[in-house]
């Protein structure tokens, strides 16, 4: 261990000794542990310094050349010690972008007889460029020219230090060797050598070439990791581990690349393993002052802190955190994220505040929405845990808008922070506010299966709290019954006397599954393969195929009716998703502006062909209504259906039938003439219209899910600017304009949904339900 960590060690552990004993201990502890120690450099003595694009003189050149060289001298630079290579510019983050002082460049001229390169450098701090002698290289030795940029390169940042007196010291320059020279054969086919091949094409290609270079042993080395197998990293690392004549760099790369692909799988004791093998050539080298240690201490706290050795994980948090500061590299993605578990491990060291102060300086600066929605969870637990009630409030407020505008209300981080807010709202004073925010997490349960799940139970405990609070023990006396059947039997809470809530606890990185930006939540998902493939079309006689009856799916009339009528006195979710869809509800009257989609209408019905079709054109005369039908049926319709029942349906004008399938790509069945049956009538124009769309008993039962998620995504893709609602089965969905992801939002009732007997009762449920924190970033009692 250096100087540099105990001395920050032995402070941070005189302030742990006062402030939480334990973690005193286990510091010191880490301290004896620790092997020999490793000096630290400073950052006013190194120079940062990174490889920028090289220019191109005359109009010839050799791009496979011109990248082979670049990717040499890349890998020259990294074995260096005394200063810190942050990579290609071009690849950088920006924290490093702007940490480097200089960039290495230069010019290439591909003469008659060889290449000439002149070396430049860019000092970021003088604000001016240097060059130097050009180096010229006939063609049949370009093998050398690797080993002479370096030099050029490294001899004018040594000159303009000198010179310019910008550094107390010049970097430990490797330079490459005569021995590691490539002759003009071996660069002719390295250079070949394609990175973007398929995988099997590249492992052939470098099986192709023996020579004794270390770069070419690299790349197989490298390419021996991509079949990421338990067996392969045994093999590579049997031949790394130990082996001097490769660079401690390759040595160093390999185990850390191995380390972050077991951290990928959460296999944290050959994470630690190997995370240590890195760590250690850092140290053997002197190479600790760099943001590559720094990643891979950070990488050691991280596995420790998953693997719950919590206090073990302090050390190297710490020592990363002081190390990211000093190389000023403390806003880079990397230092984010270690302070994001370096705040997560003082909250469960029971060091509250200094947990507050840390998530808080990295707040708004996650690249990812979903991890920003996760940290304002977090924080806002750590805020009311200090009883900062109206701050939890604000943050989650905020937090709230993020979660709408990104799609994601019913994502399990939504439903822990819908949670949360209703504690903190009560804190703060409003107790019918949160109580309202409880009871819709416990009336879900009608829209998804969310019983499982501790949300769910956390809002029951909360209402049987405050149940208890108001005096109304019969109601605590239901919700506490709920919350016990539903808990597991180690983790049921007594009722307190007080306002004493069920929360949850902090959410740590790389716990939650990452979602992709256009697919279901976890509970939309569930919900929509629940309907998805449980019957075969083509196992199915045409009568039942067809099956449909008068009044079946009226709740979608109903539902569409309540949001048309101007008067029609709404819930504020019910007018805020009217807003939503309509905007101005007077472009809508009696269904104008609105384009209908009925996927599977049972026009094959011998006696009510298409008939919850014709009740939604009849009810609402303006809107355009268009029976999507298959093929197949729409042949039978044509040839089997009395005339009298096809003129009845003929006689609607605002009746489309268009001949596809459901779940076809949309823009390519929806613009071809011929599969439109009613020639004499005009295909709507979709633009700027509002779309609904129904699938009830049809590609909602008989297609798979591997069918329904793509057809959603291609329905968001092509009518990305039009609002959609979407009644897929019982279930109710909402696209936003200018969103391609569908959301839950609510249901209908079972009426006309029993696909093996006909019936019109509901059940006792309403005709449709609204998760009110689906629509509306607002919460309302």
């Amino acid at each position: 261990m250096s100087r540099f960590q105990k001395n920050t060690l032995l402070t941070f552990s005189l302030l742990a000794f006062i402030a939480y004993a334990p973690l005193y201990y286990s510091i010191r502890n880490a301290i004896q542990k620790e092997s020999l120690p490793v000096t630290y450099e400073s950052a006013d003595t190194v120079s940062f310094f990174s490889l920028g694009d090289f220019e191109i003189e005359g109009k010839t050149s050799d791009p496979k050349t011109l990248e082979l060289l670049t990717d040499l001298v890349d890998f020259e630079f990294k074995k260096l010690t005394g200063a810190v290579y942050l990579g290609r510019q071009s690849s950088l983050s920006l924290p490093k972008k702007n940490r480097s002082q200089f960039i290495f460049y230069g010019s290439f001229e591909w003469e008659e007889k060889g290449i000439s390169f002149t070396p430049k450098l860019n000092s970021i701090e003088q604000k001016a460029s240097f060059s130097s002698k050009s180096i010229f290289v006939p063609y049949e030795e370009r093998g050398k020219l690797v080993s002479l940029m370096y030099q050029s390169l490294s001899h004018l940042l040594d000159e303009t230090i000198r010179l310019h007196r910008l550094l107390k010291r010049s970097p430990e320059w490797k330079i490459p060797t005569k021995e590691e020279f490539l002759s003009e054969s071996e660069f002719v086919r390295l250079s070949e050598y394609n990175p973007t091949l398929p995988q099997e094409e590249r492992v052939s290609f470098l099986k192709s070439l023996e020579f004794p270079s270390e770069y070419l042993q690299f790349l197989k080395l490298k390419q021996s990791l991509e079949k990421r197998t338990e067996e392969s990293f045994k093999d590579v690392w049997k031949t790394v581990s130990g082996n001097s004549n490769l660079s401690s760099y390759t040595r160093f790369f390999i185990a850390k690349s191995i380390a972050e692909f077991y951290f990928s799988k959460k296999e944290l004791s050959q994470v630690i393993e190997f995370a240590n093998a890195a760590r250690k050539e850092k140290e053997v080298s002197k190479s600790v002052f760099h943001s590559d240690y720094a990643d891979t201490i950070s990488l050691l706290g991280k596995a420790f802190v998953l693997e719950g050795k919590k206090e073990e994980a302090v050390y190297y948090l710490t020592s990363a955190k002081k190390l990211y500061e000093t190389l000023g590299l403390l806003k880079d993605p990397s230092s984010i994220e270690n302070s994001y578990f370096y705040g997560l491990l003082l909250y469960d060291l029971s060091q509250t505040e200094l947990a507050s102060y840390e998530l808080s300086s990295i707040h708004g600066k996650l690249s990812s929405p979903m991890e920003q929605i996760y940290l304002d969870y977090n924080l806002a637990k750590i805020y009311y845990d200090l009883g900062r009630y109206d701050a939890a409030v604000s943050l989650l407020q905020n937090q709230r808008k993020r979660i709408i505008e990104e799609g994601f209300p019913n994502h399990e981080i939504a439903l822990y922070s819908y949670n949360l807010y209703g504690a903190s709202l009560y804190k703060s004073g409003k107790w019918s506010v949160a109580k309202s925010i409880w009871e819709a997490l416990v009336n879900a349960k009608a829209i998804y299966g969310i019983e499982e799940k501790p949300y769910h139970r956390y809002a029951l405990f909360n209402l049987a709290v405050l149940s208890k609070l108001k005096n109304n023990p019969e109601q605590t006396e239901i919700y506490y019954k709920q919350y016990t059947r539903l808990s597991p039997y180690g983790q049921i809470v007594d009722l307190p006397s007080n306002d004493t809530f069920e929360i949850g606890k902090p959410i740590y990185p790389y716990t939650w599954e990452q979602q992709s930006q256009n697919t279901f939540v976890e509970l939309e998902e569930r919900t929509i393969r629940s309907y998805t493939g449980r019957y075969l079309f083509n196992g199915q006689e045409e009568e039942i195929r067809a099956r449909t009856y008068e009044n079946r799916l009226e709740d979608t009339n109903l539902f569409l009716d309540d949001l048309l009528n101007s008067k029609a006195f709404l819930s504020k979710p019910m007018s805020i998703l009217r807003k939503t869809l309509f905007g101005d509800l007077k472009r809508f009257e009696k269904g104008n502006q609105i384009v209908f989609f009925d996927i599977g209408p049972a026009l094959n019905h011998p006696e009510y062909p298409g008939v919850t079709s014709l009740a939604v054109a009849k009810h609402f005369s303006g809107m355009e209504v268009v029976l999507w039908e298959l093929p197949g049926e729409v042949d039978l319709f044509l040839k089997k259906v009395k005339p009298e029942l096809k003129d009845r349906l003929y006689a609607f004008p605002n009746i489309r039938i268009l001949s596809a399938d459901g779940v076809g790509e949309f823009q390519t069945l929806y613009k071809d003439p011929n599969n439109w049956i009613l020639r004499n009538r005009p295909i709507p124009n979709l633009k700027g219209k509002t779309i609904i769309i129904r699938a009830a008993n049809s590609i909602d039962i008989y297609e798979p899910y591997t069918k329904i998620l793509p057809h959603f995504q291609n329905i968001g893709k092509e009518l990305k600017s039009n609002p959609i609602l979407y009644f897929f089965n019982r279930s109710i969905l909402l696209k936003p304009a200018g969103s391609e992801k569908f959301i839950l939002i609510g249901n209908q009732s079972i009426r006309g949904f029993h696909h093996n007997f006909q019936s019109l009762d509901r059940n006792g449920e309403p005709p449709y339900s609204i998760l009110p924190f689906t629509v509306s970033e607002e919460i309302y009692p």
